[in-house]
C-alpha cells in the first residue's frame, strides 16, 4: 500500500465540468458554470453543526436545505449562509459524479507517472489538456504525476497510452490500473 498527497491539481476538482466529452458546446458549458465564489483567506473554525452538515453532505450530496437544517438544528437560512461561507473559504465545493458509460466511456483507468522534476509542470499541463483526462495532479509518493483517464474501450486506452502519453516530456515510468468497479465516488472519506 502506498499513500499519495495531491500537491497541485492541473485539471479536475471543484472547477471541473464535463466539457471535455464534446457533448456540450462552449455556450452550454458556460450556462452550467456556477457563479465564481470569492475565496477568503484565514482559518475557519468548525463546530458540531458544521461537522453534522459536512457528514450529511458526504453521505448525500443532494440533501436539501430543510434536511440539512434538521440534521444541524439550524434554520434553512443559516444552513444556506454557512454553506456559502464554507465555499468562500474553499472548505466546501460542489462537484458531480458522472456515470461515464452514459457517454460511451467504458474504460476508466488510473495512471501513475514518474516525470523528471524539471518537467513536472510542463508534463502536468500537457496531460491536463488531453480530452481523455478527467483529473490530473502533481503528487507525493513513489510517482509524482497522477491522472484519471476515461476512454471508450481498451483499444482506445492503448492508443492513448502509446501516442499521447508516450509523447509527454520526460516521462520515465507509467503504471496503469483499470477501474473494475466503483463502489462510491466522492463523498464520505472517513
Amino acid at each position: 500500500m502506498t499513500a499519495h498527497s495531491v500537491l497541485y491539481a492541473f485539471y479536475g476538482g471543484p472547477d471541473n465540468l464535463v466539457g471535455k466529452l464534446g457533448s456540450l458546446d462552449a455556450e452550454a458549458i458556460e450556462r452550467l458554470r456556477p457563479p465564481p465564489v470569492p475565496h477568503r483567506r484565514g482559518p475557519v473554525r468548525l463546530d458540531d453543526g458544521d461537522r453534522k452538515l459536512l457528514a450529511l453532505l458526504a453521505t448525500d450530496g443532494r440533501a436539501g436545505f430543510e434536511q440539512l437544517a434538521a440534521a444541524t438544528g439550524w434554520s434553512p437560512t443559516t444552513v444556506r449562509r454557512r454553506m456559502t461561507e464554507l465555499r468562500e473559504h474553499g472548505l466546501l465545493y460542489l462537484d458531480i459524479d458522472v456515470d461515464w458509460r452514459m457517454f460511451g466511456v467504458n474504460a476508466r483507468t488510473l495512471l501513475w507517472l514518474s516525470v523528471a522534476p524539471a518537467h513536472l509542470e510542463e508534463a502536468g499541463q500537457a496531460l491536463a489538456g488531453h480530452p481523455e483526462v478527467a483529473f490530473a495532479a502533481a503528487t507525493t509518493g513513489p510517482t509524482n504525476l497522477y491522472a484519471s483517464v476515461v476512454c471508450t474501450n481498451q483499444q482506445e486506452l492503448y492508443r492513448y497510452l502509446t501516442t499521447r502519453v508516450a509523447a509527454l516530456p520526460a516521462i520515465t515510468h507509467v503504471e496503469t490500473a483499470p477501474v473494475i468497479r466503483t463502489v462510491k465516488q466522492a463523498g464520505n472519506q472517513t
